[in-house]
């Protein structure tokens, strides 16, 4: 009874010192802080067409007057007032992270010829979201195919490809007149350039097609087929992306501008981890520091295997939601103080901290184990999926480059291997982990 006397006496004292000061009774020093702290003078100086603020004042006072102590002090006030905790991703030095969810929106520095990239890779983003709608209607009717669908899966298709088509030639006239400014990278410039006439020319064969082709004789046929072309633009949108994600990062790093790189591209839209842009980032900053110097690292490089036919069977929907999962799965298992991120498609990058190559072994081994004990479940169907991995020890002499180097030539021989495999470089070449035997869960995913 006490605390609640208490309670309500100091209420009704704040809220009529706060409105005094307001109508500019309080004293001379708290009216001039008012004035500072919100710009306006306090009411007792304005002229008389403030009468309808006084107004809103005084009944938003008998409104606050009006509520019971049992409203405020409610639960719902206390989950508006509570804070959630925030875990960070990296180090205690790392940076809070938006994703990109509104790519049309970011403020771009047109000076800089990275800006022309990521518009290239705007409108292929945008792409491929039309892509994967059609894809999912498309493969929800199949077995029971009808006229309609097909007829506006193939006018969205058709829209699909003339809109980027349009907005891609837009763009990439724009890079291509700007290639000499890249200097000693100009042959990198070419590459972009070169790759985005391939993707034209896919698209222009995927048009020529949709108007060549029969899709009215056989309807289930005709779905077979639409899905055929939007798997044949995907494979063709994700080599640009990944080209285009690579030119990017290394005309950052040849300017010494990786630090001045817009936040919002360090996540990976899709599986919410850190993207490529962000791992190559947060990597040049650990080196600066002198991470790699100072403390143990150890690098993986995952990439799942045969993920494209996953793609191609089941559609892009079931494949980012396994990616999802995946990533999930992936940044769970290891320390807070470690990197996850997706580094490509379907390949990602975990470096972990504080550990000599046998431990790195074996969180690598655990992952890959637990992946390929994992089944996803998709309209009664279940899908398995395995990764190849490479692994390097981080030396204090390392660049970047020469990790991932090293990283790259392991997880290609995993592949050549049959992937499923672990392999590590040791400095000098690379070698086959004999797997132990970890005794790993499997795990069940609905999709």
């Amino acid at each position: 009874m006490v605390l609640l006397t208490l309670v309500i006496g100091v209420s009704n004292v704040l809220l009529g010192f706060a409105a005094a000061v307001y109508l500019g009774f309080g004293p001379p020093g708290l009216t001039e802080t008012w004035e500072a702290m919100t710009g306006n003078p306090p009411a007792g100086k304005l002229s008389a067409q403030t009468t309808a603020e006084e107004e809103s004042i005084k009944e938003f006072v008998e409104g606050l007057a009006s509520i019971s102590l049992e409203d405020m002090l409610d639960s719902d006030a206390d989950d508006e007032m509570s804070v959630e905790p925030y875990d960070e991703l990296y180090d205690d030095d790392a940076a809070e992270l938006m994703a990109p969810d509104d790519p049309e929106n970011w403020e771009l520095d047109e000076k800089l010829i990275e800006t022309s990239i990521l518009k290239l890779n705007i409108a292929m983003m945008k792409s491929g979201a039309r892509a994967t709608e059609i894809d999912t209607r498309l493969r929800e009717c199949r077995g029971s195919t009808d006229k309609q669908t097909i007829e506006t899966c193939l006018a969205m298709l058709r829209e699909d490809c003339e809109t980027y088509l349009s907005e891609q030639n837009m763009e990439a006239e724009k890079f291509s007149e700007r290639i000499g400014e890249l200097g000693e990278l100009q042959s990198l410039g070419e590459e972009i350039e070169t790759t985005n006439l391939e993707q034209a020319f896919q698209i222009e064969t995927t048009l020529s097609n949709l108007e060549f082709t029969d899709f009215s004789s056989d309807l289930e046929a005709a779905n077979l087929r639409l899905l055929e072309e939007i798997n044949n633009l995907r494979v063709a949108r994700h080599n640009l992306r990944d080209n285009q994600e690579a030119a990017f990062l290394a005309i950052a790093r040849y300017e010494n501008r990786l630090d001045d790189i817009e936040q919002r591209l360090f996540i990976d839209p899709l599986t919410k981890i850190c993207s490529r842009i962000g791992v190559e980032t947060t990597l040049h900053r650990w080196w600066t520091q002198g991470r790699h110097k100072s403390r143990p690292m150890n690098g993986m490089l995952f990439d799942l295997d045969a993920f494209g036919e996953i793609n191609k069977e089941h559609g892009c929907l079931v494949g980012d939601k396994m990616l999802r999962l995946i990533s999930q799965f992936m940044e769970g298992e290891v320390g807070k103080g470690d990197l996850v991120g997706r580094f490509a498609g379907q390949r990602f990058l975990v470096l972990v901290f504080d550990v000599g190559p046998q431990a790195a072994v074996r969180t690598a081994e655990k992952l890959r184990q637990s992946i390929a004990k994992t089944s996803f479940r998709h309209e009664e169907r279940r899908i398995k999926l395995t990764a190849a991995v490479g692994i390097a020890e981080v030396s204090p002499e390392d660049t970047e480059e020469k990790l991932f180097a090293r990283l790259e030539e392991a997880l290609v021989e995993a592949k050549k291997a049959g992937g499923n495999l672990s392999f590590i470089h040791n400095g000098n070449k690379t070698e086959e982990i004999e797997p132990p035997d970890l005794k790993t869960k499997p795990a069940k995913f609905l999709i």
